[in-house]
């Protein structure tokens, strides 16, 4: 025995809405065509979402068309057998799926739902020397009730043309291999009449490996289709008398960073967090333009709009010179969100006092000056309804920052922070 099972290549996403990482995803399955040529597999399973979406563009096709043919090409007698995901199914408009076109053309197998043989839905099953394969394509919530009625037709023809090594393609997500529990998720006691008659159960669905009680395998996604999936263990498995072995091909590198931002007090501080930061990270010289990800989590001590993204993307950039970068915030404190049960009953102008006050002293650089702040905010926003002159109100804006920001005052020092600081200060007590 000596087959590859892959699953969830996704073809056809381009992620981030990058060229680059649409050809990632044909590089990838591409690499499972070569891997199973090189190691002269006997056949290939693909147990669903072989494209990303089920209304694929011509590229995206051709991708597919290159690939499966070059096996057919180089390969004859290696014969590549498929089920749909939810990403294949057809639009009930169109009738085919695009994985129906491909085995009209001769270029995969793909195992449908069928009444044939003598039963209802597992008449459509591939008779090998001494393999018997049989697919179900995804079939959403009506999986679990289905687990029996398929347990029973598989025994019935194993009684009709004798036992075999029961291979079953499925497309579903296994209880409890996610953190966050996910709709149609069959646990693993709904399977047991399956373990009677299936030697090897073949998944897909979930984009991380994992395997169970040496019987039920998913291989993941080969290439990353989640951020939230860093760090998972993902490939395809070469099977063999002597078991499964998870291969996981050099992909494009992926790199995810974090900081806990709680505590530091200024963009400024921030910035030089992340640059140490940065400076720590060890080089590997495989990472060719990888995909970055900054994370920053944690209780920020003033406002997000004063985080300046395009600074630290600029940053990432001069690191890593990634294909792409990303910057995200989680966690960031809700305080400066107004509470309505702690402001009824005020007047609007109590209600501006204490907003503007609530926002001001959250801001660990104005808070020692709170009240002059609060107050020429207030002033200022009296004078712009009255329409006095926008070089006046500006005026005024200035001189409260001259005197916050005096030589005396330990907000901020001089030279380039004390012009960042003004325009941050001017531009919050002007909205």
């Amino acid at each position: 025995m000596n087959f590859i099972h892959a699953s969830d290549l996704h073809l056809g996403y381009a992620q981030y809405g990058l060229e680059e990482r649409f050809r990632d995803y044909a590089r990838a399955f591409q690499s499972v065509i070569k891997y199973a040529i090189d190691h002269k597999a006997e056949f290939i399973l693909i147990s669903g979402d072989l494209f990303h979406k089920r209304n694929i563009n011509a590229p995206t096709y051709l991708q597919a068309y290159k690939v499966l043919l070059e096996l057919k090409e180089r390969s004859p007698s290696t014969q590549v057998y498929a089920i749909e995901g939810n990403h294949d199914l057809a639009f009930h408009q169109d009738g085919k799926s695009w994985l129906e076109i491909l085995n009209s053309q001769g270029l995969l197998r793909l195992l449908r739902l069928k009444e044939a043989d003598g039963v209802k839905l597992m008449g459509d099953h591939v008779e090998l020397d001494n393999v018997r394969i049989f697919g179900v394509r995804y079939i959403g919530a009506n999986t679990a009730s289905s687990i029996q009625q398929i347990a029973d037709e598989i025994k019935k023809i194993e009684a009709g043309h004798g036992k075999k090594y029961t291979i079953l393609m499925m497309h579903f997500g296994m209880e409890g291999q996610v953190r966050q529990a996910e709709a149609g998720e069959i646990p693993y006691s709904s399977l047991m009449p399956l373990r009677e008659v299936v030697d090897y159960l073949a998944l897909g669905h979930y984009h991380m490996q994992y395997e169970m009680d040496g019987w039920i395998f998913n291989p993941g996604s080969i290439e990353m289709i989640s951020m939230n999936e860093y760090g998972l263990p993902k490939g395809f498995y070469h099977v063999k008398d002597s078991g499964a072995k998870l291969i996981t091909p050099v992909t494009r590198g992926i790199r995810r960073i974090k900081l806990d931002i709680s505590g530091i007090e200024t963009p400024d501080a921030l910035y030089s967090s992340i640059n140490n930061l940065l400076e720590r990270q060890t080089s590997n010289l495989s990472d060719n333009k990888p995909i970055v990800e900054l994370l920053l989590y944690g209780e920020l001590s003033f406002p997000k709009s004063d985080i300046d993204i395009d600074k630290i993307r600029k940053m990432l950039e001069e690191e890593f010179k990634p294909l792409s970068s990303e910057v995200k915030i989680e966690k960031t404190n809700s305080q400066y969100a107004v509470n309505p049960g702690d402001v009824r009953g005020l007047s609007r102008e109590q209600i501006e006092l204490r907003v503007f006050s609530e926002q001001v002293k959250l801001d660990t650089r104005y808070r020692d000056n709170a009240d002059a702040i609060v107050n020429t905010m207030i002033e200022v926003k009296k004078k712009a309804a009255a329409g006095i002159e926008e070089g006046e109100i500006r005026a005024d804006l200035r001189w409260c920052f001259e005197k916050v920001c005096s030589p005396t005052s330990d907000t901020v020092k001089k030279g380039e922070k004390t012009q960042t600081s003004q325009q941050t200060l001017l531009s919050r007590m002007g909205d």
